[in-house]
């Protein structure tokens, strides 16, 4: 859809991107469009998998009747988790986030070190909140993304689902809205989801919406 390439072009290298979404959304429309995107661009996609997040996305795929292939050569840095869905270059535990941001880090810049732009999905970020075991922890992995922003190399797209975010850690929410450059709402509306432009520092995306089947 050419309303879809026109807003993933109007996004900026080192922006971080929000897609909030609830249980009941479809999340994985929304990276199928994203890795299309990438992928038409040249750009490498690396996905970071919490949790098994990406195995999820990928069943209920297949079973929506999408072609799962698009999945089969991503690069996949897995934190936690033992389902491995694409090319897994990395593996890390769950630790403290200052430890596992250290360690990701480790895996990260040898593969985004080739010159060309990465496209960074992020799926499961919110089940980090679960683990959380203060208001500190929270602030500190919310702050592990600080660093990221503005690395000209990459566009990190993160995945949110609010109801469990809203559950887990309510604080973070606001906190994860006001650090991304870009937030996106997704609502669903009948059998369709609209996806709605609620933050950008793009002043030509600001209300923009569109619907997906």
């Amino acid at each position: 859809m050419s309303i879809v390439r026109n807003v993933w072009d109007g996004v900026k290298l080192g922006e971080i991107v929000l897609i909030k979404h609830s249980s009941t959304g479809v999340p994985y429309v929304g990276l199928c469009q994203l890795m299309n995107w990438a992928k038409g661009k040249g750009y490498q996609v690396i996905v970071d998998d919490v949790l098994d997040t990406l195995y999820l996305y990928k069943t209920q795929m297949k079973l929506a009747g999408l072609n799962t292939s698009i999945l089969n050569d991503v690069k996949v840095i897995k934190l936690g988790g033992r389902l491995e869905v694409g090319q897994v270059v990395g593996h890390l535990h769950i630790k403290e986030p200052v430890i596992r941001e250290q360690e990701y880090g480790q895996i990260f810049a040898p593969l985004s070190g080739g010159g060309g732009a990465v496209v960074n999905p992020v799926l499961g970020f919110e089940k980090l909140f679960l683990l959380a075991e203060s208001k500190r922890e929270v602030l500190s992995t919310v702050n592990g993304i600080l660093p990221l922003i503005s690395d000209e190399r990459r566009i990190g797209v993160y995945f949110i689902n609010t109801d469990l975010l809203r559950s887990a850690a309510p604080e973070a929410l606001p906190l994860l809205e006001e650090l991304a450059s870009t937030v996106i709402r997704v609502d669903v509306e009948g059998k369709s989801h609209k996806f709605s432009i609620v933050k950008s520092v793009n002043k030509e995306l600001w209300g923009v919406s569109f619907v997906l089947p």
